[in-house]
């Protein structure tokens, strides 16, 4: 089975531990991903976010463009089995090569600062999905999870007052003539229905589950999940387990995926559903323990009475529509 990944954090961990002086190759290494992790999977396209945390970083767009440099990297390193996607023709060119697609994505707009220029600039190195917000408050809007500054933890109730700024407005415009996808993953409930309201093309929450399952405000309302399905976006499956099952948050399951995929069915169709597996951005006990165990979801589903075709269009081709009619041709 083919498989497409809307998200994964890979080049943020990549970065980080080489900055504490360990030497990791993308070829092979001790991660969720890695170039033969991602063939033994049978993936054809694997998108691959630059993630910033705001607070952590000095300089954020820096930090960001040395994450688009390492992507860089990686593509010229092993350019005989991954290709960069920028337009559609480079994945249908990857794919006749036998060559597996990469897409850059960006998880944390707060990057550009608000500025339409650096986004541009960030469009022109490959940048074709952006999050709005990671887990703070930035120049375009709010989040969903915020600092809690009583007892330096996380606040997890769902922000439904605060969602776009003025910036975060034109951001919106901006990335959709560039044709930039619009993620929703991470930010405010009300942010979701601001964008919803100021938008006309499809957009996508890249990594999030049911929130009716599971009641963590990271995931989706089923209000939500149909709004998203009737625009003709898409959701990717989170692996995280505090994101699948509020009584066994450390753990994560093909079956318990497998029940957000058939809840999210049941309310927004089969056209709706993706994969993103979050992949080098969660921690737990991992059921599927990389991007090689993808094949333990696809007979998970087929046990949910998900036939075959629905299989497909979870793992690659619903992911695929929505990209193809958002790239450059």
């Amino acid at each position: 089975m083919k498989t497409v990944d809307l998200h994964c954090d890979t080049l943020s961990e990549i970065r980080r531990r080489r900055k504490n002086g360990e030497e990791i190759s993308f070829g092979k290494n001790n991660l969720h991903i890695d170039l033969e992790k991602l063939q033994q999977g049978n993936y054809l396209l694997q998108c691959f976010a630059i993630y910033v945390n705001l607070k952590k970083e000095e300089n954020p767009l820096a930090a960001a463009l040395e994450q688009a440099d390492l992507f860089r990297e990686i593509i010229a390193q092993y350019s005989s089995k991954i290709g960069q996607v920028k337009t559609w023709i480079d994945l249908e060119q990857n794919r006749n090569e036998g060559k597996i697609s990469a897409l850059l994505t960006l998880e944390e707009g707060g990057c550009c600062a608000g500025s339409l220029p650096v986004l541009r600039i960030l469009y022109s190195l490959g940048v074709r999905i952006m999050t709005l917000t990671w887990n703070y408050e930035n120049d375009l809007a709010w989040p969903n999870i915020v600092p809690d500054t009583l007892t330096g933890g996380m606040n997890c109730g769902a922000q439904t007052e605060h969602g776009l700024k003025e910036k975060g407005f034109a951001f919106l415009e901006e990335m959709e003539r560039l044709g930039i996808l619009i993620d929703v993953s991470h930010l405010s409930d009300a942010g979701f229905f601001d964008v919803l309201k100021h938008t006309k093309k499809p957009f996508i929450a890249s990594h999030s589950n049911a929130r009716a399952l599971c009641g963590h405000v990271r995931n989706l309302t089923d209000e939500m999940i149909r709004a998203l399905a009737d625009r003709g976006g898409v959701m990717g499956l989170n692996y995280f387990g505090a994101f699948l099952d509020p009584s066994d948050q450390a753990a994560s399951s093909v079956k318990k995926i497998a029940e957000h995929a058939s809840y999210i069915r049941k309310v927004g169709g089969i056209g709706c559903l993706a994969l993103g597996s979050d992949f080098d951005g969660i921690s737990g006990e991992l059921e599927m323990k990389n991007a090689s165990f993808l094949p333990m979801l696809e007979a998970e589903l087929g046990k949910q009475h998900f036939t075959e075709d629905e299989i497909d269009l979870i793992f690659r081709d619903n992911a695929l529509r929505v990209l193809k009619g958002s790239l450059p041709g």
